[in-house]
């Protein structure tokens, strides 16, 4: 799965649902998603619509088809309830759906790192997969981003080992 690196509240608690489970949550504020939308909004029903909202959704009826579509107001619940300036911890997450942590909040990226080493991520003590290499986990948390996965040389990867075997494959061809 892919990875990202969140900037989180310290000692940040992730909601979950009535069996332990994780919610998934957009990495922006409702605020902003809500200022996206309203823009978004007047501008349909003013009819400034692009080629493809045109061919979605048509002239005549473009903002109630929007509106029974795509453009549904966003549900707090997706959204992060802290400001930028609140996030000064560092976090896993997966990144196929909105997005789930994958690691526990860590106030340095050196303890992000020494934990990755160490357990891996949720997933992959699942698995019951070991921890990753140190150069992998440095990589990964210097780059913020890993795929969810890389085939290359007759090998495929996921993840954080993934991005390790993108690097590799980088250096090889320069």
């Amino acid at each position: 799965m892919g990875r990202e690196i969140r900037r989180v509240p310290p000692n940040w608690e992730h909601p979950k649902d009535d069996r332990g489970n994780y919610l998934p949550m957009r990495d922006r504020t409702l605020e902003d998603r809500f200022a996206q939308w309203l823009a978004d909004f007047d501008r349909i029903r003013c009819g400034e619509l692009s080629e493809i909202e045109r061919e979605c959704y048509g002239e005549g009826n473009a903002l109630a088809n929007w509106l029974q579509d795509d453009g549904n107001p966003p549900d707090p619940k997706y959204y992060r309830p802290w400001s930028d300036a609140e996030a000064t911890w560092f976090q896993v997450w997966e990144t196929v759906s909105e997005g789930t942590p994958v690691t526990p909040p860590f106030e340095t990226k050196q303890e992000l790192v020494d934990y990755l080493v160490e357990c891996g991520d949720f997933w992959d003590q699942r698995r019951g997969n070991g921890g990753h290499s140190r150069k992998a986990a440095e990589h990964f948390v210097d780059s913020g981003w890993a795929p969810s996965f890389v085939m290359g040389g007759g090998k495929m990867a996921a993840g954080i080992e993934g991005l390790e075997l993108l690097r590799e494959k980088e250096d090889s061809a320069s």
